[in-house]
């Protein structure tokens, strides 16, 4: 006989209240599961956002590229799976989403960092261009003026590195055209040389002249590089046309060709180079000249001491540049020792012209120098060298001039009419005065005593550009503690960036005394004898009062003289 025996329940209910008990656990960890993931999920799409912005506001994809990896190796993790606790689950989410927090924080110092570069970089090419347009004195350089306006006006708008790159794109292509435009200059002067030895061989040239006056309005017009470089082979055709349709003016346009190769040969000997292969290519095409009959004889000739000519540039250029350099060091290093300020204060001597030194713009043409490859390098270097004689000069010149510094100096005007700066309002330093005098549209408007830089950190002669302003703002050291050169964070009322590298035109509230010898060491009157006992660290500093007018009555078009 079989005994059914009922099949007990006792197990099965164990499992199921086990199975009840696991669901309400998962179920209760799955909200704080949600939520976290709910937060990873927001970073991503924060990051990916930001990501997005920093590319469309003009940060470099290659310096983004890291973080987006890093992105992408977080989206390939899953999060573990556990069936009884929660807490690895919430961990991981929690964690995803603060390494998404870092990544926008790293990509936001990116943002900050690029857009800190690119507003320098905008800075130093605006002042670029106003170098160059300063070394292209005498050439009609109106439009090109105009657009280093126009770039000076949208500096202190730009907000994004794209706004800052369009800067220095602009720019940059505005110091080619300036150096395609010295190049068409030298090729047109060429042109009317030619069209004047033909019509001193009394060669009818109305045809050609007319063509000269169409070429100088392009030239007038020109303002892109592909302007100067269409109207450049336009010209170099023109001329090699003019020498074939006017024979009887060839002997001519050769003898002068010849006068400037023997020129050159000997402006080569006045560098203190070795001219002797160019001597010798001289004599050689004087006897091919004084043999020359017939318009192929003549042909060959003007061939031959073209490539003659053109062979010597680049020895000419280098040759003019170290030349104007080391004349240049000689005269500031000779009139510095001969002039020098004897500091009662320390019974030092103090050269004067401290700017035009090692200290000050003296390093800066060794380095271009040493820095120069190809001609337009050398060539650049010359105009740099010329400018800064002329500048030395001004300020010996001044040295001698006793007209109080509140009254019109001639150097002044002098340098506001070399560099073409009668219009408009200038900001005019005289770095022997330690004065300042305001002047608009060449008339003298106001006059302060200053404080430039010790001799040590010079302020910098030249003419500038207003490259920021600030009001207010706050000046921090790039040198640590325990340098000579070290100051505390200091609040600043008006600055004006006159060149890049930190030299300003700012107010300096603690100090009491400015004006002739406050470069140098001195006892300040105000008693502050940590940083008024000498000069700045190559700002032109200004009393309070004076530094808020000189702020609010100038703006970005405010051109700065330093001298």
């Amino acid at each position: 006989m079989h005994i059914i025996r009922p099949v007990s329940t006792q197990p099965r209910r164990i499992w199921m209240i086990l199975l009840l008990l696991s669901i309400l656990v998962l179920m209760s960890a799955c909200g704080s599961d949600f939520q976290f993931q709910q937060q990873a999920i927001q970073g991503q799409d924060q990051l990916d956002r930001l990501l997005q912005r920093a590319q469309g506001i003009g940060v470099p994809s290659d310096l983004l590229q890291p973080i987006t990896q890093q992105e992408q190796q977080l989206v390939y993790t899953n999060a573990p799976f556990t069936l009884f606790t929660s807490r690895p689950t919430s961990d991981y989410y929690h964690n995803l989403s603060i390494r998404y927090k870092l990544l926008q924080i790293e990509v936001q110092g990116l943002i900050a960092t690029v857009t800190e570069r690119d507003q320098a970089q905008a800075q130093r090419d605006i002042q670029a261009l106003q170098t160059a347009l300063t070394q292209r004195r005498g050439l009609p350089t109106k439009n090109i003026e105009q657009t280093l306006k126009q770039y000076q006006e949208e500096l202190p708008k730009a907000i994004t590195p794209k706004d800052y790159i369009a800067i220095s794109a602009g720019a940059t292509t505005a110091i080619q055209s300036l150096n395609l435009m010295q190049s068409d200059a030298d090729q047109m002067r060429i042109l009317k040389s030619a069209i004047d030895q033909m019509q001193k061989a009394h060669i009818d040239v109305t045809a050609m002249q007319t063509q000269y006056q169409l070429d100088q309005q392009a030239f007038v017009r020109a303002l892109t590089p592909t302007d100067f470089q269409q109207l450049n082979t336009q010209i170099e055709a023109q001329y090699q046309q003019t020498l074939v349709n006017s024979t009887l003016a060839i002997p001519y346009v050769a003898a002068a060709k010849l006068r400037e190769f023997e020129q050159q040969v000997q402006q080569l000997h006045t560098y203190g180079l070795d001219t002797a292969a160019y001597q010798k290519r001289l004599y050689q095409d004087q006897a091919i000249l004084k043999k020359a009959v017939s318009t192929q004889d003549y042909a060959a000739f003007l061939k031959q001491i073209e490539a003659d000519i053109a062979s010597m540039h680049n020895d000419l250029v280098q040759g003019e540049a170290v030349y104007l350099v080391r004349e240049f060091h000689n005269e500031a290093s000779t009139w510095g020792t001969a002039n020098a300020y004897h500091d009662a204060y320390d019974g030092q001597n103090y050269p004067l012209d401290g700017g035009y030194l090692a200290p000050g713009i003296g390093s800066d043409l060794d380095t271009h120098l040493s820095q120069a490859t190809t001609p337009d390098d050398f060539q650049s270097v010359v105009d740099e060298a010329n400018r800064d004689l002329f500048n030395l000069h001004m300020l010996e010149v001044d040295y001698k001039d006793h007209t109080p510094y509140d009254q019109v100096h001639a150097t002044d005007r002098q340098m506001l009419t070399h560099y073409n700066l009668q219009k408009g309002q200038i900001i005019v330093v005289s770095l022997v005065e330690q004065a300042m005098r305001i002047y608009q549209d060449g008339k003298l408007v106001r006059a302060f005593y200053v404080t430039t830089g010790r001799f040590e950190l010079p302020a910098l002669p030249g003419v500038w550009s207003v490259l920021d302003r600030e009001s207010p703002t706050l000046f921090k050291s790039v040198e640590p503690p325990g340098s000579p050169y070290w100051y505390p964070d200091t609040p600043i009322h008006y600055a004006i960036l006159y060149h890049n590298g930190g030299y300003f035109i700012h107010d300096s509230w603690w100090r009491a005394d400015y004006g002739p010898g406050t470069q140098f060491p001195h006892s300040d009157s105000g008693g502050d004898v940590t940083f008024s006992n000498n000069g700045s660290h190559g700002c032109i500093n200004m009393q309070l009062d004076q530094a808020a007018w000189v702020y609010n009555n100038t703006d970005w078009q405010t051109q700065i003289v330093v001298y």
